[in-house]
């Protein structure tokens, strides 16, 4: 009989052992299958958020430099000081907007216009009291560059239902709310009319677009300029005109970049674009939503590295602890083969074979494993350690089996091998005298 009947007549025979290397073999395999794939997928993720995910620099004058104050000038209120240092102008925006990686940029003043209504109503709170002589309580407005990139939109409070943002471009136009605009019988193309007191006009603006998420937060107000739905955005060129001035003027202004990975190159690059350099500006980024994303997914892509490293490791010391404590009890079967002349290679290759016909069938067990448990074992991790992914796409590749059942089969040679050197090294008479 050669070695491969043997082989088979052996699993056969020993049904029991054979299901436990199976079992040992399927567990292994996919674990180290599943770590693999969850690894991969993971960082397909991290390179998708890296390009996906962007960042945000801050760019403000530098209020803070008592410095650019100089010595102040005195009135019959008391002293007062002039900032003497660099805004943000358009030509500084012009510049920004053209450099590599730059995808949108904004700038706000929160109720930075107050308007009264002319030709058109707010809700009213419990008390009306008139500044305006004659038109009406006023309001607070956003002044805005673009609607868009503004606080409320961004996380959600707001979202625009009708119409458009404001753009850069634009020029006296408005957002109101929905609840304005349904208690006035407005929508987006109408015209409306306010007062504005500190530059004693009447201007007119045209709604360019309509926004919901202020109901049900108007309960309770002491005047209408606490009342959300009363409150709307507007575009800043009209604002400088307003208040007559030549050119934009800017405090602030946030650069939005397109990858969360370039935007100190990004920031480098603005700092030194001639119309910016020597300015007296301060800048701060903001990754965050990056940060909030992309640490939870390098300590799950960690651990996942951790367990193909602990899954080998153990996998090897598993397996090569129980195939010798089985092929020790194999002593007088190898004496009597190397008695009938069976070389020790011969049997060294028979007990590999036996493995081996275990290992076949469980590399198919651990594929169809695999494929049931991967997306739920990294929807696990996902929720257990980055919350903020929505989930991760996970793939089998070809290379990762072969990887897997490569490595596999080499710490199953290598297990053989080790379990069989304590019995192939005997001689036949030395087993046969110790089985006597």
């Amino acid at each position: 009989m050669n070695l491969f009947r043997r082989a088979i007549c052996y699993c056969w025979r020993q049904k029991v052992r054979s299901m436990i290397l199976l079992l040992v073999f399927t567990l292994l395999a996919s674990a180290a299958l599943i770590a693999l794939s969850v690894g991969h997928a993971t960082a397909k993720e991290t390179d998708e958020v890296k390009q996906t995910v962007g960042a945000s620099i801050h760019i403000e004058i530098d209020s803070g430099n008592t410095s650019l104050y100089g010595n102040g000038s005195e009135n019959e209120w008391g002293t007062t000081y002039q900032y003497n240092g660099d805004y943000i102008t358009q030509e500084v925006i012009d510049a920004i907007a053209k450099v590599n990686g730059v995808v949108n940029y904004s700038a706000e003043s929160e109720g930075g216009y107050w308007g009264a209504g002319i030709n058109f109503e707010y809700f009213p709170g419990a008390w009306n009291l008139d500044f305006t002589g004659g038109y009406g309580q006023s309001v607070p407005y956003t002044v805005t560059l673009n609607s868009e990139l503004s606080a409320k939109f961004l996380n959600g409070t707001y979202t625009l239902e009708q119409g458009r943002h404001i753009q850069p471009s634009d020029s006296y136009a408005v957002l109101i709310s929905k609840e304005l605009a349904d208690k006035n019988g407005l929508t987006v193309g109408d015209d409306i009319a306010m007062y504005d007191l500190d530059s004693n006009s009447e201007n007119t603006f045209e709604i360019v677009g309509i926004f919901s998420g202020t109901e049900g937060m108007s309960k309770d107000a002491m005047m209408a300029d606490e009342i959300p739905a009363n409150q709307g955005y507007m575009d800043m060129n009209s604002y400088n005109k307003i208040l007559k001035r030549q050119s934009m003027e800017l405090g602030s202004l946030d650069v939005y970049v397109n990858s969360a990975v370039d935007v100190q190159d990004v920031l480098h690059t603005i700092q030194n674009l001639p119309e910016i350099k020597d300015k007296t500006f301060t800048y701060s980024t903001d990754t965050e939503n990056f940060d909030l994303i992309s640490n939870p997914l390098s300590s799950i892509q960690t651990m996942v590295d951790t367990a193909v490293i602990v899954i080998a490791v153990t996998g090897t010391a598993l397996i090569t602890l129980l195939l010798i404590l089985w092929i020790r009890g194999r002593k007088k079967e190898a004496g009597i083969l190397m008695a009938i002349g069976r070389s020790k290679v011969e049997i060294v290759l028979q007990f590999l074979t036996e493995n081996i016909l275990v290992a076949i069938p469980a590399a198919a067990a651990s594929f169809g494993l695999t494929v049931l448990l991967s997306d739920k074992v990294g929807a696990y991790l996902v929720s257990q350690t980055a919350s903020d992914v929505a989930e991760l796409s996970i793939t089998i590749y070809s290379t990762d089996m072969l990887t897997v059942y490569g490595i596999g089969a080499l710490m199953l040679i290598l297990a053989v091998l080790l379990a069989a050197i304590t019995v192939v090294r005997l001689k036949p008479r030395m087993i046969l005298s110790e089985m006597e």
